[in-house]
This record gives structure tokens, sequence and C-alpha cells, in this order.
């Protein structure tokens, strides 16, 4: 594709030029010279028209002459530039583009998504177009794009997020597998919920509890289980899921009034510990059923004590003349002390 007149090396653009069209502006100003009249005060649709002719991968096809590209009707304008290879829609979407142009990637991809039925669908009825919309819409997985949703929604980082996660699932998950779950994505109801539902897709169910527990201590073996403590104990225990699935964290009940939650986590010298316990909205447990969780806890095997951290710790700064150390118990209530 050529435009005609030529550009002339000597043409300089004007500050206000190079704000409306920072890419496109040397061209410019040696299509239209200064004061750029015909090409600033050209409603925007037609001066995208322009740059994104400038965008546009060359065709190869005759010169085109400028002027007609802003006397034309829009439609036959658009035909002349883009050589009757436009996508449908685009005519709107130059209407909704706003004031500045875009960069040439931005209008190659708009193009793109244009000719593509289930973004071209978000792009018509979009009241406005940014270039935002358009890189997000890019980096979503084609069939993201067709279960539609939330996901059309998001911001680029949020869809290049959605894009690597999608990405990972492809390679483990059966192609009908990961369509159900594609499918169940799109009828999430808001963005948030999209991206929990994802994270719970990258999850594997909770490995085997480190001991079996007891009548009165008992394990929370799968993930409902721990939201579930975590609604009846109102506190944050949802987000302990990650820690569990990795092994970094093993989640107990203490059953027996008045009833609280266990955290143990493992140690490089001591095997599993005792991390923390809490009763319902995180409150202290009392010094009753502290003694008797550490007792239970105590008979499975559990240690209950310093950890080695906190041992190591303690022996660097033992060298110290005004060195003190806690006492053990004083540690270990602090493992049932809400801070």
């Amino acid at each position: 594709m050529t435009i005609l007149p030529l550009a002339s090396a000597t043409s300089v653009a004007s500050p206000l030029l190079k704000l409306i069209a920072p890419a496109y502006a040397e061209v410019l100003a040696a299509l239209w010279p200064a004061p750029h009249t015909a090409f600033l005060t050209a409603p925007a649709a037609r001066r995208h028209l322009v740059c994104l002719m400038l965008a546009a991968e060359p065709r190869g096809g005759p010169p085109i002459d400028v002027t007609e590209l802003m006397d034309l009707p829009l439609r036959k304008a658009i035909r002349l530039a883009l050589e009757n290879a436009a996508p449908d829609g685009l005519r709107r979407a130059l209407e909704h583009l706003g004031e500045i142009a875009w960069a040439p990637e931005d209008y190659r991809a708009l193009l793109r998504l244009l000719a593509d039925r289930a973004p071209a669908k978000t792009l018509r009825h979009a009241p406005a177009i940014t270039p935002d919309l358009v890189r997000a819409l890019s980096a979503l997985p084609a069939d993201l794009r067709e279960a539609g949703g939330v996901a059309l929604r998001v911001t680029p980082a949020q869809a290049a997020l959605l894009a690597e996660a999608h990405a990972v699932l492809k390679k483990r998950l059966a192609p009908e597998v990961l369509a159900q779950r594609v499918a169940a994505w799109g009828h999430a109801p808001t963005p948030k919920a999209l991206f929990s539902l994802i994270a719970d897709d990258f999850r594997r169910e909770l490995p085997p509890p480190p001991h079996p527990g007891t009548q009165r201590l008992r394990p929370l073996e799968t993930i409902d289980a721990i939201r579930d403590a975590a609604r009846r104990y109102r506190n944050c225990l949802a987000t302990y899921v990650d820690y569990a699935v990795d092994r970094q964290s093993a989640i107990y009940e203490w059953l027996p009034a008045p009833g609280a939650v266990v955290e143990l986590t493992p140690d490089a010298f001591f095997g599993w510990r005792l991390d923390q316990a809490r009763l319902e909205n995180n409150k202290s447990v009392d010094e009753a059923t502290r003694e008797a969780i550490i007792a239970e806890l105590r008979g499975m095997g559990v240690h209950v004590g310093r950890s080695a951290w906190q041992i190591r710790r303690a022996l660097e700064r033992a060298a110290s003349p005004k060195f003190e150390l806690e006492p053990v118990d004083a540690a270990i209530a602090d493992y049932f002390t809400d801070d």
C-alpha cells in the first residue's frame, strides 16, 4: 500500500499533531503540512482510519490519494484504505476509539479481533473501545473468548494471567475436561469468582494428614472441610488451603466445646509440630482447653514446644552475657494466644 502525495523529509509536526497522533506525526505532517488543518479538523473516526491504514500490514496495492480518505463517505474510505479487506464492524469501531491515535500494534490487533466472531461481538457492544480492551481480548485464548462472561471484561494483566493458567491446564487436563472447566468459568458472576474457580482447578486434593487424629482431634482432610470450618469458626482459615495442599500445613479441629482449630506445620528437626490454635473468631484458647489439646497432640506424637528455628535463634544469641531465655511454657502459650 502506498500513499500520495509522498512524504517530504523536511516536514515538521506541530505539538498538537504529536499529541493526538504521536506514532504517526512525522508522516502525517508530510501528508498534511503545517498547520495540518485537514487532518486535525477531521472527525476522530476519520483520523483513526488514516492512522490505522499507516499501521496496517502493507498489501502492495495501487497508490492512494489521501484527499479521498477525507472526502469519501466513511464506509467507502474504509474500503479504499484497506483495499476491500476491512472486517465487518470496523466503521462502528472507528467511531468508538476516542480522540488519540493508537499504537500500530493495537490497530493491527483490533483488525484481527473484528475478524473473529466472539471478540467482534464484545467490541460491537462495548460503549467505548480502548487499547486496554483490545490488548485484554487479544491475550485471552480463543475458547475463553468463546465462553464469554466476565473474562471479556478483565484488564490486560488479568487476561495475561488467565492465558498463562489456561496454557498450564491445557497440558494437564483432558480436552473434554478443560472444555467443561472453561464453560464453568464463563458462568462466573464476578472477576473474583472467576479467578477463584481457576485457582481451584490448580489445586490437587489435600495429601493424607500427617497423623490420623483421635476422637477429640480430627484432621480436616479436604478443601471443602477446611472452608466449612472457616465459615463455622468465622476466621481466615480458608486462606490456609494452599498451605495444606502443598503440605506446609495440616489443619485439625478440636471437637469438645468450645471447639478450636489447630494448625500443625512441618519442622525440619521435630517433624510435625503445633504452630497455632484458636477458638471461634480467632479468640485465644482458655487454659483448660489448651492443656487438653497439648496432651492430645503429644499423645499423637506431635511436637509441642519450641521449634528448631526458635532454638537455633536462641543459640545464636546465647553467647551474650545479657542473654535471657523465654520459658518454654511461655513459648507454647503464644501458640494459643490471639496476638
